[in-house]
């Protein structure tokens, strides 16, 4: 009785601490959008009439989809759901922790529970509406059932890959424990695997009829096998261990007593080790905070208790394994806790950013109309606009057609994109998400591209970010030439560095990356003289700025910016028929900077 009671006080200390942590996820919303999408009759789908299986987490969305079509919030259930999945692991860690210890020893199963509880990575995805803590409750109840009940192991597994594809790995390491370490007969090794895969066939089946692919789009978009992922998968290894992993020692310590695991603590150790390992070769994950690990620490936490023990039995003292677990769970919470704070701060101001620009896409273009970015979460959930993503994650051409552009240099995360694809789809709205910046490799290469720079104009949002200048690219109309890219990507860079110099208040440093653009950039690079300008007006450059912005508009009617500079330097010069002329402009182009004028 007394194991439960602490039991339940360390649940209480996860649910305080997941409450503590409260955020969503910007992709959760892509889920989100997909429950709106099917309860509205429209299908399985990110946008309707495209069928594209743009998520990895087919179970959580038909869960979240029933309690959506009784009305309830879905955004709080995946909340409630997640924080409840975290309370169940905490009690099934503590289960299948019994297996190693005798019951005079009870107290050591305790440990993984508390350490887990302390762990603010596992609290924060637990809470940010993903299905991370419902997949890391599936994968424990698939062991707990390997060790009690081998039929009720087979569907928990086939129900833990469809919340999420790597259910298929976890149950491939049971199998693998089953035959080689259980020593069990191939043959009910084949009947367990027979069932698992006739479990899962009617969604296979479906997959293929409804989606076309056996495999998520994701998958196109984000995996790939080369020396970049390990070294990308082994960068974000080692953070997990300097913040979780005892600086590699959690992974060697069970070594050290491996010829005193049983059977049942081997089958923890092939769960760290190639869950590990498969983690390393995909390169990691995208998002912060360790989500991939998460399945992998109630086995650590497992195996630490077990030395704990052996240490208990060697020293013959069990106060001091109790005085280090409770060291190292202040350590577990506090070590990494800075960072975490920072990453979800940022996460939470990139949700509200993003629901300020859904606002302000609404006013201005209503829903009807097809927007294109790379950050497709909130937005695409707030605006029901149809959304076209940049890095393929919910568009299968651009997945498995990406764009190799010289100059424009990718990386593991943001390796996808197709601008020429894009542009062929005549997107209404390009957003980037630094605002004007052109700052991820598929935005970058949009500026190489003529039909991007001759028929879209930075289009301005002023009452939506407060002090900041919210800026998408509006499309000016039909575009009947032919597109051509621009050889030479350095001006691209020059246009990057500019803007950031403008932020840091060096105006002269700016001003000559913008003149340095003029020279090797393409000449249709309105931008460059609207920016010189501008700085040249936060110089006191009236006359400079009044050449460069006439330039500008003279060379495109769409510069926003310039028509503004004109028209409060006509102003000051007294020139009021000329100031009315640039304000009808504005009015024309971009009437939301008159509003707040």
């Amino acid at each position: 009785m007394r194991e439960k009671i602490i039991l339940v006080l360390i649940v209480a200390i996860f649910v305080v601490h997941t409450l503590s942590l409260n955020f969503t996820q910007d992709d959760a919303y892509i889920s989100y959008r997909y429950v709106k999408n099917f309860i509205n009759g429209h299908g399985l789908v990110f946008n309707p009439g495209e069928r594209v299986e743009g998520y990895t987490n087919f179970l959580w969305i038909i869960i979240l989809s029933i309690f959506a079509r009784l009305g309830l919030d879905m955004i709080i259930v995946s909340k409630i759901l997640g924080v409840a999945a975290g309370a169940v692991t905490l009690f099934l860690i503590y289960q299948i922790s019994l297996n190693f210890f005798r019951k005079k020893e009870w107290f050591f199963s305790l440990f993984a529970p508390l350490l887990l509880a302390s762990n603010s990575a596992f609290a924060y995805w637990s809470i940010s509406g993903l299905e991370t803590a419902f997949f890391i409750m599936t994968v424990l109840l698939s062991v707990y059932f390997y060790f009690s009940n081998e039929r009720l192991m087979i569907i928990s597994s086939a129900l833990s890959t469809l919340v999420r594809p790597e259910g298929v790995l976890v149950f491939g390491i049971l199998i693998l424990h089953k035959f080689f370490f259980k020593k069990d007969k191939l043959k009910n090794c084949l009947f367990s695997m027979l069932g698992f895969i006739l479990l899962l066939l009617p969604y296979l089946i479906f997959k293929i009829f409804y989606y076309g692919n056996l495999l998520p789009n994701p998958f196109y978009a984000k995996t790939g096998f080369s020396i970049e992922y390990v070294k990308t998968g082994l960068a974000y290894f080692w953070l997990f261990l300097k913040h979780y992993g005892l600086w590699g020692s959690l992974y060697l310590i069970p070594l050290v007593f491996y010829k005193d695991l049983e059977a049942k603590g081997k089958l923890a150790l092939l769960m760290v080790y190639i869950y590990t390992l498969y983690i390393i070769i995909i390169g990691g994950d995208v998002l912060k905070v360790h989500r991939f690990f998460l399945p992998v620490l109630p086995f650590l936490y497992a195996l630490f208790s077990f030395a704990l023990m052996k240490l208990s039995l060697v020293l013959k003292k069990q106060v001091i394994p109790i005085f280090v677990v409770i060291a190292f769970s202040f350590l577990t919470f506090l070590l990494p806790r800075n960072w975490i704070m920072s990453v979800r701060t940022a996460e939470i101001g990139l949700c509200a950013k993003m629901s300020k620009y859904a606002e302000g896409l609404r006013q201005s273009f209503g829903t009807d109309f097809t927007l294109a970015m790379s950050t497709i979460g909130a937005i695409s959930y707030l605006t029901d606009a149809k959304v076209i993503d940049m890095l393929g994650l919910t568009d299968p051409y651009i997945a498995k057609h990406p764009e190799k552009i010289p100059g424009i240099f990718s990386t593991w995360k943001e390796k996808k994109f197709n601008t020429q694809y894009l542009l062929s789809r005549d997107p209404d709205v390009i957003m980037f998400s630094t605002g004007i910046k052109p700052s991820a490799p598929a935005e970058r290469a949009l500026f190489l591209s003529s039909q991007f720079r001759e028929n879209y104009y930075p289009y301005y949002f002023p009452k939506t970010l407060g002090n900041v200048l919210a800026t998408v690219y509006k499309k000016k109309g039909e575009y009947a030439k032919k597109n051509e890219i621009f050889p030479d990507a350095r001006f691209v860079n020059l246009f990057n560095e500019a803007i950031n110099l403008e932020h840091q208040g060096d105006l002269r440093a700016c001003l000559d990356k913008l003149n340095e653009i003029l020279e090797v950039g393409p000449k249709d690079f309105v931008w460059a003289y609207e920016y010189i300008g501008r700085c040249n007006f936060m110089m006191g450059n009236v006359e400079e700025c009044k050449k460069y912005a006439q330039k500008a508009v003279e060379m495109d009617d769409y510069c926003t910016m310039a028509h503004i500079l004109l028209n409060e330097i006509y102003l000051r010069e007294g020139d009021t028929t000329a100031a009315f002329q640039e304000t009808k402009k504005i009015s024309l182009h971009n009437p939301e900077m008159l509003e707040s004028r």
